[in-house]
């Protein structure tokens, strides 16, 4: 709620902030003390012309740098003209004035805003009134025979400070630069991530979305149809059946199929949100499943003819929804990988290990019927998947045959961490079974 007080103060904030204000701050503050330094207007001896005269010089040195930001090249050039005709004025006559600290502003507003010949240009033009200030210093200053040391002295007063005012400002706009082409780089790239997680999102609608929504009526038709009655049969058709096993395997086919849709337009969702955060479309579409998820999960791997059983060591503890997802995705991945490389009849054992960390083993015998149409279920980057994911949180992940079956094991930290290794390998032991990537 904004108050009658800070309503105020946040004018007063803009208004400081503002970038005339700060010009006009810095323009007092570079004249005032140039006027008493390389001028003398108080002096006794100034008479009210000379300090018309040098009020005329300042004024539009003043002016100029007002607007610096606007026209630099512009601004730098009233500068140096102001400069130069004070100078020449000095030097010519008894008026004693030799701006400079405007000089220096100006140059470096150049060399931070423009291009290098401009640059260059500014900074061998502001030679000239830093030469006939010497000039002025060397002829009518220094005392008889001390003309090399005035010399001497006004080259080692001028030149390092006008080189470095020119090499701060050529550094700054580099950085600027810089920082600017980091921007429009990161631009580019949200705009290609949008458009791949756009493009991404067509497809899973086009041909995934849309191949597990025909399945699914496909079975549901196929469930809900009537069964034909053999000619000749006496069976009233008010007693009812027990719903054969097909019956059975298409209700959880349909089941299944209506579950991954339900994820998938999720996911869809998520992809078509332009600034979701990749765990927040991770998390998000796996509606927030975790370790307490796995007994419906374990139900329908043994609905598919896989004998599972499920062992808990320690003391459970609460993970992080992350590590909590990562930890299921896990399990799921490695029962499913089950029932379609070592089929139905096969025996599974997951055992989850609570200890200082998290502990997850899938093994299985491998004894069951293998289809024939495994390698066309697989995808094989599940593990690969599996592998990078945990990865992001410092665990580690191994697969590999195991005795006639195949094991999948990994450990997860409690909490999740940050790793900058590179990416994530699956070990493979053994060549025999390269079905199982996923």
């Amino acid at each position: 709620m904004v108050t009658e007080q800070t309503a105020p103060r946040a004018g007063r904030r803009r208004w400081l902030r503002s970038t005339r204000v700060q010009d006009a701050a810095l323009a007092l503050a570079v004249i005032v003390p140039e006027a008493f330094f390389f001028g003398s207007p108080v002096s006794p001896d100034t008479t009210w012309q000379e300090e018309l005269q040098l009020l005329a010089f300042a004024l539009p040195e003043v002016a100029a740098l007002l607007f610096r930001r606007r026209w630099p090249v512009a601004a730098f050039g009233v500068v140096w003209a102001a400069a130069v005709g004070a100078n020449l004025l000095t030097v010519f006559t008894d008026f004693h004035f030799t701006p400079y600290f405007g000089v220096l502003v100006a140059l470096y507003t150049v060399a931070r805003q423009c291009r290098l010949p401009a640059a260059l240009g500014a900074l061998a033009l502001a030679l000239v009134p830093i030469g006939l200030a010497i000039w002025d210093t060397v002829a009518q200053l220094a005392a008889p025979g001390y003309e090399t040391p005035a010399l001497i002295a006004g080259l080692a007063f001028y030149l390092p400070i006008t080189a470095a005012t020119w090499g701060i400002g050529r550094w700054t706009r580099a950085v600027a630069l810089a920082a600017a082409h980091d921007r429009r780089e990161l631009a580019r790239a949200r705009r290609a991530v949008v458009h791949e997680r756009t493009q991404i999102a067509r497809e899973l609608h086009d041909i995934v979305a849309n191949a597990v929504a025909v399945m699914v009526l496909q079975a549901e038709t196929a469930r809900t149809a009537p069964d034909p009655v053999p000619a000749g049969s006496s069976l009233p058709s008010s007693l009812p059946s027990a719903p054969s096993p097909a019956t059975e395997a298409l209700a959880r086919i349909e089941e299944v199929g209506r579950s991954a849709m339900a994820e998938l337009r999720r996911l869809l969702r998520l992809l078509r949100t332009a600034d979701a955060t990749v765990g927040a479309t991770v998390e998000g579409c796996a509606g927030r499943r975790g370790l307490g998820d796995l007994a419906p999960l374990l139900e329908h791997v043994r609905q598919a003819g896989i004998q599972v059983d499920l062992e808990v060591h320690g003391t459970p503890v609460h993970l992080d929804d992350s590590v909590d997802l990562t930890a299921y995705r896990l399990v799921q991945e490695a029962v499913t990988n089950i029932t379609k490389h070592a089929g139905p009849g096969s025996h599974a054992v997951v055992r989850v290990t609570w200890s200082d960390a998290l502990h997850l083993d899938v093994v299985d015998d491998g004894a069951g019927r293998r289809s024939r149409a495994r390698g066309e279920l697989s995808t094989g980057h599940g593990l690969i998947g599996l592998a990078e994911r945990i990865a992001l949180f410092g665990g580690e992940l191994s697969a590999s045959p195991y005795r006639s079956g195949f094991r999948v094991s990994a450990t997860l930290p409690l909490a999740p961490g940050v790793t900058t290794a590179g990416a994530p390998t699956v070990p493979a032991t053994a060549p025999a079974a390269p079905e199982r990537a996923g």
